[in-house]
């Protein structure tokens, strides 16, 4: 298996059992299963556990959402690294962290931003946890992302909003402070030329 899809053959989710082939009860549950989660609005990824340097981790299995969400067809993915989903603008302190959990072996949750099959940037929430079987071997990845661009983009927006109005708050105050010190120069002036007339203006 190659990050290039060499064995995505192998690793191909069929929708339907081959010519004579039988389902047990297994191969049932695991059909039932992957119809369930491509009902899910939230995108499912599972990954093989290991290796986690490339070629790894090995993309297994992406439910429907997965694929809208990232403009890729099943076998685009299958095979691959989920660093295909990563971009210039990825994260470098993102995916640092999303190793050191990996490696700890620890569910994980963060923001990371994406890239879908058109290059197009994509922030998603990315919540990761490791799968173990009967015996308590960790033998899978577990991802489930959510866009969250329509977010991200808000907050953004507020935020540079917010910065605006402080710069023009801040150059309000600028400009109330030249003002004061003017009108107070132009009194210690007068002061100087006419002390009787500041006097009476104070008064006044």
């Amino acid at each position: 298996l190659t990050d290039s899809g060499f064995g995505v053959g192998v690793l191909r989710r069929r929708a339907q059992p081959l010519d004579g082939e039988s389902l047990d009860g297994d191969d049932t549950y695991r059909r039932l299963l992957e119809a369930v989660l491509d009902t899910a609005l939230d995108a499912v990824l599972v990954t093989l556990a290991e290796p986690l340097d490339s070629p790894g981790p090995v993309i297994v299995f992406a439910n429907r959402s997965l694929l809208d969400q990232t403009g890729y067809a099943l076998h685009q993915v299958l095979g691959r690294s989920p660093r295909l989903f990563q971009g210039p603008d990825t994260s470098r302190e993102a995916t640092r962290q999303l190793r050191e959990a990996l490696e700890a072996w620890q569910p994980t949750t963060m923001q990371v931003l994406n890239y879908r099959s058109d290059q197009q940037p994509c922030w998603v929430e990315l919540k990761v946890a490791p799968m173990a079987d009967a015996s308590g071997w960790h033998t899978h990845w577990v991802s489930v992302q959510r866009d969250i661009s329509s977010r991200v983009e808000q907050e953004q927006q507020l935020a540079l909003q917010a910065r605006a109005l402080a710069e023009s708050l801040d150059l309000a105050r600028k400009e109330l402070a030249g003002k004061e010190h003017r009108t107070w120069g132009a009194i210690h002036q007068l002061h100087f030329r006419h002390p009787l007339g500041v006097k009476e203006f104070s008064r006044g």
